[in-house]
């Protein structure tokens, strides 16, 4: 009897532990399971972040259509772990989003840079891109030949951001007749592209704006060359006048006297 006893107290514990272990287990996967969905959840806004926030200049086509994979892949997972109809919904429509853009020939419009706010939020967003795509990198979220493109034109952005800052000030110059203001900023431009002038990007971008200084420094000496012109003009005319005058002061004093020896 004794033993019959023990035996099943010890089954009771026995399965009371297991049944303890079990709940410990099924926490741990539902805590785990909600670190996962949280850890997503960031994922995805920071990769709306990208897509939304980076200008279209900063943003090439294929770079944002791999932009708009990864939160579609990021959405499956989230899926995969708490079916949500909501976020079902939003990933259709990003689908949508994504296929317009990719058949799409319109070129989207470039944001201008205009103060040193702008130019600092930007520069940081490079730097956490920069870091996703690493990581992107080391998961094998991306291939080696696409992130190494993408790696080389965020260092491009980081100095072009400020190039692009002082073709904004330049432009403004430029529309208020301010043309020596205006290539002053164009140099300023070209000057914050040197670091990196080896780069043909930065190489392309150089060149527009050493044409664009040379198109108003151009335009400018033909303005100087109107201004004399119109001044030779203006005493060419002003001695005219004084001949014209004295000529008919003389005939007017001839006339007088012609008129007195009569």
């Amino acid at each position: 009897m004794t033993t019959v006893f023990v035996t099943l107290l010890l089954l009771v514990i026995g399965g009371f532990i297991a049944f303890a272990i079990y709940l410990q287990l099924k926490e741990q996967a539902r805590i785990e399971r909600l670190r996962k969905v949280a850890l997503l959840n960031n994922q995805l806004r920071q990769e709306r972040r990208f897509l939304d926030e980076l200008p279209a200049q900063y943003q090439p086509k294929d770079m944002r259509l791999w932009l708009f994979s990864r939160i579609l892949a990021t959405c499956d997972e989230l899926l995969a772990i708490q079916p949500d109809e909501p976020l079902a919904r939003r990933r259709r429509f990003l689908q949508e989003e994504m296929v317009q853009f990719q058949s799409s020939k319109e070129k989207r419009r470039a944001k201008p840079v205009i103060d040193d706010v702008q130019i600092l939020e930007l520069k940081r967003l490079f730097d956490s891109f920069a870091n996703y795509i690493h990581n992107a990198k080391t998961t094998k979220k991306i291939d080696q030949e696409s992130a190494e493109r993408y790696e080389s034109l965020l260092m491009l952005y980081k100095y072009k951001v400020n190039a692009d800052y002082h073709a904004y000030l330049a432009r403004q110059s430029f529309l208020t007749h301010k043309m020596e203001e205006a290539v002053s900023e164009y140099q300023e431009a070209i000057n914050q592209m040197r670091p990196i002038q080896e780069q043909p990007e930065a190489a392309e971008v150089i060149k527009k704006y050493e044409e664009t200084i040379q198109e108003i420094e151009d335009d400018l000496e033909l303005q100087r060359r109107e201004a004399e012109m119109a001044a030779e003009s203006q005493e060419d005319d002003e001695a005219e006048g004084e001949l014209d005058d004295e000529w008919q002061k003389f005939m007017t004093d001839g006339e007088f006297q012609r008129k007195k020896h009569f």
